[in-house]
């Protein structure tokens, strides 16, 4: 096991960290800004409201158990919208 010093490691550390944790953040700061979601997000909510799974799925983007890049994917929400479109 490699040994290198700390400052490297410290430094190594706070840039994984602060990649795990953008999609977060901005995803909350957004939420947080009390305006109205913009359209592709309204979108997706009107997609979710008669999915259970993929709702769960987007509260688990925001619990932190179900990774945010994923969940908001072109290819998911394209899917999740389009999903909507063809029950409807």
């Amino acid at each position: 096991m490699g040994r290198e010093p700390v400052q490297r490691a410290m430094a190594q550390y706070e840039q994984k960290r602060n990649a795990a944790a953008l999609p977060s953040y901005a995803l909350t700061r957004q939420l947080a800004a009390l305006q109205s979601p913009p359209p592709e997000m309204q979108q997706l909510f009107g997609a979710l409201v008669h999915n259970q799974v993929d709702t769960d799925h987007f509260f688990g983007a925001l619990a932190g158990t179900v990774p945010i890049p994923e969940f908001f994917a072109p290819e998911n929400i394209g899917r999740i919208v389009d999903s909507a479109a063809v029950t409807a």
